[in-house]
This record gives C-alpha cells, sequence and structure tokens, in this order.
C-alpha cells in the first residue's frame, strides 16, 4: 500500500532552514536581494496592492510586494510576456505547487512552448494546503468565528494552518478547509512544493519561516546571498520537530483529498488535474497490499 510518509508528502530535499529577516517577509528579502544583485533580472509572483492580490511581474526590487494569503491565481499566464516581451532569461517564480505543476509539464514533456526551459533560473514555492477565493475565504471564516474577519496573511504553526486576523489568530482546521477550497485543490497531493528549487513555508512570526531546500541550484542561490547580506537573510538549520510536524499536517489534509479522489475513480467521475492512466496507478498503489516503491514525479 501507498506510504503517506514525509518522502511522499514533502518529498526530496536536501535540508530545511529556519530563515529570519529582521522586520521584514523573508521571501520578499530573498527575491529584493536577488534582483538588487543580479542573481535574476524578474520575479514572476503575486502582488500586493490595495486591493485584491494579483498576478505581477517585478523588475525591480523595490517594486516586490508578496502577499500570504494564498488567494492569487493565473500567475502563469505573464510567462510569455516576461519571457518574449521583455527578453528576461533569469526569472524567478513564487507561487503555489500548482502553478509548478503546470511549468514543469511545458519544461519538461514537451507541451507548449520550450522557451521556458532555459528563461527560469529560480522556482520557489509556498507551502500551500489548498487556495481559496476571497468568498470561500469568507465562508470558511463565518463558518469558524460566525463574522466575517480580514485575513492579513496565512502561515504554518505546529505544522497546521492559522489566520492572521484584526481579533488575533485563528486556527483553520484541515477538516474545514477542505470544504471551502478551489475544486481542483482538493484532489492535490503535491501541497509540499515537489519540483521546484526551494519550497517556503511561513511562520507565526512575520519576518521567519522555513525554507526547504530541494536543488543544488536552490542551495547555491541561498549560499550566494546570504554571503552577500547576512544580517538581511539569517539562516540556521531547523529542528527535526519543524519538519514531522509539517508532516502530520500535511498527511491529515492528504488523506481527506485521497478520499475524495478514490470516490471520484469508483463512481466513475473526473479527476480535476488528473489523467486516467495516473489515476489507474495511483489506485493500483493504494490498494495494494505490497509494499509499493513509488518516485515522487508520479503522483
Amino acid at each position: 500500500m501507498l506510504s503517506l510518509n514525509e518522502k511522499f508528502l514533502l518529498g526530496s530535499y536536501k535540508k530545511v532552514f529556519l530563515v529570519k529577516s529582521p522586520g521584514k517577509n523573508p521571501v520578499e528579502s530573498l527575491f529584493r536581494l536577488m534582483l538588487e544583485n543580479g542573481f535574476i533580472d524578474g520575479l514572476l509572483t503575486c502582488g500586493r496592492g490595495e486591493g485584491e492580490p494579483y498576478p505581477a511581474l517585478f523588475l525591480n526590487s523595490t517594486q516586490v510586494r508578496i502577499p500570504l494569503i494564498n488567494r492569487c491565481f493565473g500567475v502563469n499566464t505573464l510567462l510569455k510576456r516576461a519571457v518574449q516581451k521583455y527578453r528576461l532569461s533569469k526569472l524567478a517564480l513564487f507561487a503555489p505547487p500548482c502553478m509548478f505543476d503546470g511549468l514543469n509539464k511545458t519544461q519538461y514533456f514537451g507541451i507548449g512552448c520550450n522557451w521556458t526551459k532555459t528563461a527560469i533560473a529560480l522556482k520557489v514555492s509556498l507551502m500551500c494546503t489548498g487556495a481559496l477565493t476571497k468568498t470561500g475565504q469568507r465562508a470558511e471564516i463565518l463558518h469558524l468565528r460566525g463574522k466575517e474577519l480580514e485575513v492579513k496573511r496565512s502561515y504554518f504553526e505546529g505544522g497546521e494552518l492559522r489566520y492572521e486576523t484584526p481579533e488575533g489568530e485563528l486556527k483553520i482546521p484541515p477538516q474545514v478547509h477542505h470544504r471551502y477550497t478551489l475544486t481542483a485543490c482538493r484532489y492535490c497531493l503535491n501541497m509540499g512544493g515537489k519540483g521546484t528549487d526551494i519550497t517556503f513555508v511561513p511562520r507565526k512570526k512575520a519576518d521567519e519561516g522555513l525554507f526547504i531546500v530541494r536543488s543544488e541550484r536552490g542551495w547555491y542561490t541561498l549560499a550566494q546571498v546570504q554571503k552577500l547580506a547576512p544580517g538581511k537573510l539569517m539562516l540556521k538549520a531547523a529542528e527535526k520537530k519543524e519538519v514531522e510536524s509539517l508532516v502530520r499536517g500535511l498527511k491529515e489534509k492528504a488523506l481527506l483529498n485521497i478520499n475524495d479522489i478514490l470516490e471520484r475513480i469508483e463512481l466513475g467521475l473526473p479527476v480535476p488535474k488528473w489523467s486516467d492512466n495516473k489515476l489507474r496507478k495511483f489506485y493500483r498503489a493504494w490498494n495494494s497490499v505490497e509494499d509499493t516503491n513509488l518516485e515522487e514525479e508520479v503522483f
């Protein structure tokens, strides 16, 4: 039977760092430093302004404003403009894992325009247990509190999703969150950001987070940036309990998603983001009594 262990939920990684950027969002600090020092020539992500988050292409470090409420979609729609109009060749992306699932298909499976192969310099994913629309998030908070509250940002504490609101911290149970996320998010098994260079996990303190470093490119980039600005981006090895709490939280949400996937398979209904071949592989692996050794890219 398929095991929902650390390798399946988080994927392969080299090291997990606790990152701190005094008085600033660590992931914003990372990209600002990279733009200032020429490591990248553009950042494709979600912008933060007066209204809702919006897909944004930042070319200057002073422009970088990244919301951490996971209500932004369509980041990859700007990819063609970034590469073909602005001729960017060292582009960084910061988005939820599903954005990279689509990008990786264009890069490695010959789907669409293969000019994306050489244009991407760094892929940084946000840890995501399901994205919401503004309406969905409002309904979720009404479900838990019985009134509307503004969400300033979302983060993970002890492996659990929390919202920062004007009335303080709001804990979001996985069963409740599962009801209000986008439909496709209920069938996703890549919440940890597999297939990227680095996964960022926001923490309760706004100037802290976790960097799950997955690739040599991610490792080298962090080393170079910290060397140039050690006081602006401080890294130290995260404790084992940090990783264990993330695995527990992801496992609980993954089980909810798997139940929905299996239900649709047994009813003969289509599953968003899944091909028939992948569904058959997953169904056999999940129901097999034998130990199944599968690579993380399968699902």
